[in-house]
């Protein structure tokens, strides 16, 4: 049934199926890792994708070339949502780096808060901004863990930008990084 559902809408995720079948959390896991095990599907953190659907996953120097025409229409969208003075929370990845450019550009007073390396570098000269440190996932120029976890949990956004892997409005959030989605969901 679950092979059934992916190969219809691409991709599940695991709080649907634990709605769906009405068991555990484990019991799904088990259940997608064996169908991984057998070629049937793809693991992303929050759910599964249907095997030929997925894309290679790219390091962030990659990803920072790839889609930007797409990635510069997401940010421009995403300010429209900010105001001048707000407290704004922004997540890692290259997506979030076009925002963040697109911010420096747009606002004069804002207090931004990130766990990404990249973001807090392109705005820490030009507006209050606050770093949530923890472990460092090199590769992604980003914190995480339970360091990250605390600061952010101690702090008010009024406004969180999130920049998933995959966001389907049947599925929900789906993200390659099972580190930083503790971080994004917190």
């Amino acid at each position: 049934k679950i092979y059934e559902m992916i190969q219809k809408n691409g991709a599940v995720t695991t709080s649907h199926l634990v709605e769906i079948f009405g068991v555990s959390i484990e019991t799904i896991r088990r259940d997608l890792m064996n169908m991984e095990q057998n070629g049937q599907l793809s693991r992303v953190h929050g759910g599964a994708v249907a095997k030929g659907n997925m894309k290679p996953f790219l390091d962030l120097e990659e990803r920072n070339k790839e889609y930007s025409k797409e990635k510069e229409n997401l940010a421009l969208k995403a300010v429209e949502f900010i105001s001048e003075g707000d407290i704004i929370g922004i997540d890692a990845g290259s997506t979030a780096v076009f925002l963040a450019e697109a911010i420096r550009k747009r606002f004069s007073k804002l207090t931004v808060i990130t766990y990404s390396l990249d973001v807090f570098q392109i705005l820490c000269e030009s507006f209050s901004a606050i770093l949530c440190g923890g472990q460092y996932k090199q590769k992604e120029n980003a914190f995480y863990g339970p360091l990250a976890l605390d600061t952010i949990e101690k702090l008010h956004i009024q406004k969180m930008f999130l920049c998933p892997s995959a966001v389907s409005l049947e599925h929900g959030i789906c993200d390659y990084q099972s580190e930083l989605f503790q971080v994004q969901r917190q």
